[in-house]
């Protein structure tokens, strides 16, 4: 496996990410009454929900995005300490196909099967 081509790969990844987030942040910045260019007593119910459906959903999005690049860093610091695609619940190595899939992975795939079937 290049390393080094993995490493600018979860990069690029952790860069649009950090984009992605900033465009969020600049639509989640905005009020009520500027995301729907009305006043929230001239709306109907249902737009203002839909209006705040909407927010919501922005802010999962964002949520989820500052999660993965949470594994990136942490994929980026194993790369660096020389961890790098070593499971950490046995210590066998992860697989390259596993990590070519999911290149932030920090399970085997029998230990991942093993801790989804205990939640």
């Amino acid at each position: 496996m290049d390393l080094e081509s993995l490493r600018a790969q979860l990069l690029a990844e952790r860069e649009r990410l950090s984009r992605a987030i900033a465009e969020l942040d600049a639509g989640l910045s905005e009020s009520l009454e500027d995301s729907s260019e009305e006043s929230p007593y001239d709306q109907h119910m249902a737009e203002t929900a839909a209006v705040t459906l909407d927010r919501e959903i922005d802010l999962t999005l964002e949520e989820s995005a500052r999660s993965v690049i949470a594994q990136i860093d942490r994929a980026l610091e194993k790369l660096d300490d020389g961890t790098y695609g070593t499971c950490e619940s046995c210590g066998r190595p992860i697989g390259e196909e596993r990590l070519l899939v999911a290149p932030f992975a920090t399970l085997c795939v029998e230990c991942k099967r093993r801790e989804e079937r205990s939640l």
